[in-house]
């Protein structure tokens, strides 16, 4: 079943709210962006305490700039306003940023706050600042996020920002890190040097991310779609092609999928979601997403519960529609063995891997399949829990010669794998090595293990 990630805020960090949470959802998620160090600590001490299985995944502050305002600013309609360093003697609105704007072009003509929900034409830029006229009255809420349509980011000071997060947050108890802003595949694989251990969710929300899709999704454990940032960075006019390019690359690389930003926006203020909300979330499903993430409606609505419970029991109803990716060049290491797999008909598989990582080419060729995984990877064992796939996973110590040990792998779990049917096809996956044994498919029977 499709599953929910809760964004643990000030309206939803008590005990209470985490108990109820913790009956629909087994997924948290904290913004590094907001709240103290401190205060992290101790909420994921909370979510450990009342749910020990939780997967708690922290973002790291990425390199986007907010504003810095400590208090709403009402903005009107036609105002002119500076953000960022201003100019000397500069008589109009100054709004101060937390980061250094992007490299843009000059030609510029409009950017965005909030997600882009406000949009400024642009009428000057400098060193430090751009100046816009907005669009429409609205106000400024603290630390909202500025879009620069189609900018770069600096990757060196990104990696930096992430650095100085990581050499104070590594100790936290988490599971995993939602990095932001993400714009090559070489960025993930410099953070996995220094979290080696945990899930890495790569988000693709800009213009150079979705250039970049296909590298991304290969360095990463998981992919998180953030609508809100990449439809500000690229238009929303190409919105909907992106998030189908994106999908299509993660689910072609057999990588868990999360949907993120105004999933269920309307249920801050009314009981029931819009059509549009509706439709948007059973598109989502015909994808192949794997996972909802919710952040304001939990993190800061008043009917954060509510939300949570009307998901979980729409996500029961609706069908998954997730099929191979016919479209993207993906080339699996042993594609005989999984092309055999599709071929087996509706039987138990067992994946014996003793890294993990074929779990990935396993649902990049059968997308729906469910599957027993037996493996020594701790870390993947984390990744399973992001998945809409049944996984059942088995504790066995694979050790150096795992063909050898499958027919006692399969004795000793026979009550559950010869549950519902009399076969079973156990998948060795072994890395080559001159005394390695083949790679091979064995298939089981259940009259072959009757006393």
């Amino acid at each position: 079943m499709m599953k929910i990630m809760v964004t643990v805020g000030p309206s939803c960090e008590d005990e209470n709210s985490l108990k109820q949470f913790a009956k629909k959802t087994n997924l948290f998620r904290l913004n590094g962006s907001h709240g103290t160090l401190e205060w992290h600590r101790k909420t994921i001490s909370r979510i450990r305490k009342l749910c020990p299985g939780a997967f708690i995944l922290v973002d790291i502050p990425g390199i986007k700039p907010r504003t810095n305002n400590t208090k709403n600013i009402p903005i009107k309609e036609n105002q002119e306003v500076i953000f960022g360093v201003a100019p000397e003697n500069e008589k109009r609105l100054v709004v101060q940023l937390t980061k250094e704007l992007p490299r843009h072009n000059q030609n510029l003509n409009y950017f965005s706050v909030n997600d882009g929900q406000y949009t400024f034409d642009v009428i000057g830029s400098g060193d430090g600042y751009i100046a816009g006229r907005s669009r429409s009255s609205f106000k400024l809420l603290q630390k909202k996020g500025i879009n620069l349509p189609r900018s770069v980011y600096d990757e060196v000071k990104q990696l930096q920002i992430y650095r100085e997060f990581l050499d104070k947050a590594i100790k936290l108890d988490i599971d995993g890190l939602g990095l932001s802003f993400v714009q090559t595949g070489g960025l993930v694989g410099q953070i996995r040097k220094i979290a080696p251990n945990l899930v890495l969710v790569a988000k693709v929300e800009n213009s150079e991310g979705l250039k970049n899709c296909a590298d991304i999704v290969k360095q990463s454990d998981a992919i998180m779609i953030d609508r809100g940032d990449l439809a500000a960075e690229i238009g929303f006019d190409f919105l909907f092609d992106a998030i189908i390019t994106v999908a299509d690359q993660t689910k072609a690389h057999g990588k868990p999928l999360i949907m993120a930003t105004e999933n269920l926006e309307t249920m801050l203020e009314r009981e029931l979601p819009s059509k549009s909300e509706v439709i948007s979330i059973s598109h989502s499903t015909s994808i192949g997403v794997d996972c909802f993430m919710l952040s304001e409606e939990t993190a800061t609505s008043d009917f954060g519960l509510q939300t949570v419970t009307w998901l979980h029991n729409f996500l029961m109803s609706c069908k998954r529609v997730n099929k191979p990716k016919s479209s993207t060049t993906v080339i699996n290491k042993f594609p005989a063995i999984w092309r055999t797999l599709t071929n087996l008909g509706p039987i138990p598989i067992v994946l014996v891997t003793k890294s993990g990582y074929a779990l990935f080419e396993y649902f990049s060729t059968v997308p729906e399949g469910k599957v027993f995984l037996v493996t020594n990877n701790a870390n993947l064992l984390k990744v399973c829990d992001l998945y809409a796939n049944e996984i059942t996973v088995i504790q066995e110590n694979i050790g150096s010669a795992p063909t050898e040990m499958l027919w006692d792998l399969v004795e000793n779990n026979k009550d559950i794998l010869f549950k519902e049917y009399d076969q079973v096809a156990v998948l060795n996956v072994s890395k080559y090595v001159n005394t390695a044994r083949a790679n091979s498919i064995t298939i089981f029977d259940q009259k072959d293990f009757t006393d």
